[in-house]
C-alpha cells in the first residue's frame, strides 16, 4: 500500500546508478567516423583577448598534433572525427597532459569553428566538470561570423534513442534550460532540469551543451533535426569509482511535440 508520503516514481539521488555503468552501448547508434580531415593542417584562430592560434594537424585516421602558437604548449591526441553535414565536422580528443577534453565544431564552407574545453575543479569539497566555449575561424577565411545562440528548439518535446534499450526525451524550455527524462534503460526513472547552452550550426543543425547538476557531466551534442539524430559527447569524473568517464555517443531523434507557451501567455490564451 502506497502511503500519503510516498513519492511514486521519484528515484533518490543515493539510489542513481554511477556513470560508468551509464556508458555501456552508447556508441551503438553513433555515425561511422570520418577520415576526410585525415593529412589536414587547420589553425583555428580565436576570437577572443589573447587571439591566440592553434594548428591542428590531423596525421592520420586516430591522431592528431596540437601546437599553440607562440607558445611552447604542444601535444599529441588521439581524436575522433564525424562529419555531421556535408563539410561539417564534429571533432573529439583527450589531451592527458592537461585532463582536458577538446570538442571542435568546424564549418570547411564558411570558416567557421566553436571550440568547447572541459576539465576538471574542485567545487564545494567536490570534483566537478567545466567547460568553456571560444568562437574561433578557420585561417584562410576572412570577416567569418561566430554560430550564433539560438530558438529554435524551445518548446521542442524530442526523443532521443541512444541504443534499443536507452531513451531519453528532452523538453526544451527557454535558451537556457531544459529537461530531460529516462525512459528506459540504465536510468529509467530519473529525470532533472538542468541549464544548457543552445548555437546555430546549420539550417536545423544546432550545438547543444548542458551541465548536469546532480552527476558531474558535461556535454556536448550536434542535434540534427533533418537527417533526425544526435553526435556528441560525456566528459565527467564519476566519483563513484572515482574515476575519469568520457565517451562518444550517437542517437536517433523523433520529435513528439512542439509548442509555444510564451505566445500562447502573450495571447491571454487560457490553457
Amino acid at each position: 500500500m502506497t502511503t500519503p508520503s510516498a513519492t511514486p516514481g521519484y528515484i533518490p539521488v543515493s539510489e542513481w546508478p554511477n556513470l560508468e555503468a551509464l556508458a555501456v552501448g552508447y556508441s551503438e547508434h553513433l555515425m561511422a567516423e570520418s577520415h576526410k580531415l585525415t593529412g589536414k593542417r587547420l589553425a583555428l584562430l580565436f576570437t577572443d583577448a589573447d587571439s591566440a592560434c592553434i594548428v591542428h594537424h590531423f596525421v592520420d585516421d586516430s591522431t592528431l598534433d596540437w601546437e599553440v602558437q607562440g607558445t611552447n604548449q604542444t601535444g599529441t591526441a588521439q581524436y575522433k572525427a564525424f562529419e555531421v553535414r556535408p563539410n561539417i565536422f564534429f571533432v573529439d580528443f583527450y589531451k592527458p597532459d592537461y585532463e582536458e577534453q577538446v570538442s571542435l565544431v568546424m564549418n570547411m564552407r564558411t570558416g567557421q569553428a566553436i571550440v568547447a574545453l572541459s576539465g576538471f575543479h574542485i567545487k564545494e569539497g567536490q570534483k566537478r566538470t567545466w567547460t568553456r566555449f571560444s568562437n574561433t575561424s578557420i585561417a584562410g577565411f576572412s570577416n567569418v561570423a561566430p554560430f550564433a545562440p539560438s530558438a529554435d528548439l524551445i518548446g521542442k518535446h524530442i526523443l532521443y534513442q541512444y541504443t534499443p534499450r536507452d531513451s531519453y526525451e528532452h523538453i526544451y524550455l527557454n535558451q537556457g534550460t531544459f529537461t530531460w527524462h529516462c525512459l528506459s534503460g540504465t536510468e529509467k526513472g530519473l529525470a532533472d532540469t538542468e541549464p544548457c547552452k543552445m548555437l546555430k550550426l546549420d539550417e536545423e543543425l544546432y550545438l547543444l551543451y548542458w551541465s548536469e547538476k546532480i552527476m558531474p557531466v558535461e556535454s556536448v551534442v550536434v542535434v540534427d533535426l533533418q537527417q533526425m539524430r544526435s553526435t556528441g559527447r560525456f566528459f565527467c569524473w564519476d566519483p563513484k569509482p572515482a574515476k575519469l568517464v568520457q565517451m562518444s555517443f550517437g542517437s536517433y531523434a523523433t520529435v513528439l511535440a512542439e509548442t509555444n507557451a510564451a505566445e500562447a501567455v502573450t495571447r491571454g490564451s487560457r490553457i
